[in-house]
């Protein structure tokens, strides 16, 4: 059984203190995104980095594949921080027919998840691997729960793949149509 409830308890506590901003005048992580990221992924990523923090605790084959997964994983989830995933966020405004200057700075991001296109699905296939191999070594180790995470987890890097990252690219192709050519 997954502690989704309590996790998600604690993202959302998390989340709520991110949104308030930086507390005792300390500025906000270099690793910040420079625009807001949905919600949804957030949480995601830092559940998915939970999980494969505590399996990498495990002794045996399911704690080293899953120690190795973690640094490809927090790398492309920086990426995805970087420039992919705060694109997303304007869906709600562009699926209500909102479009403002302001949002030009995704058509930016779009264009380099176009450039770096190859580079970005590298990184999935190396960490859709290491998941595929913690997943073989759950099963072997008789790991339901580890299993699980594993295929939920390169569940959602194939979706990122096939839905969100081409998305990111039709909202800066429908940005670019919208906006002033000065954009």
């Amino acid at each position: 059984m997954h502690p989704r409830s309590t996790t998600m308890q604690a993202l959302l506590a998390i989340t709520a203190l991110v949104w308030a901003g930086p507390s005792h005048g300390q500025p906000a992580p270099a690793t910040a995104a420079k625009h807001p990221i949905p919600q949804a992924l957030k949480f995601e990523h830092a559940e998915d980095a939970e999980r494969l923090a505590l399996l990498a605790k495990r002794p045996g084959a399911v704690g080293a594949a899953a120690r190795k997964a973690i640094p490809l994983f927090q790398r492309h989830a920086a990426r995805e921080a970087e420039f992919i995933m705060a694109p997303l966020a304007l869906l709600p405004d562009l699926a209500d027919g909102k479009v403002t200057p302001d949002m030009a700075w995704a058509v930016a991001d779009a264009d380099r998840v176009k450039a770096e296109r190859e580079r970005i699905f590298q990184e999935h296939t190396e960490v859709t691997d290491a998941l595929n191999a913690l997943i073989t070594a759950a099963e072997r180790a008789h790991d339901q729960d580890a299993k699980e995470f594993a295929e939920a987890a390169a569940a959602d890097s194939l979706n990122d793949v096939e839905i969100l990252e081409p998305m990111v690219l039709v909202i800066g192709d429908y940005l670019r149509g919208k906006l002033p050519a000065a954009h």
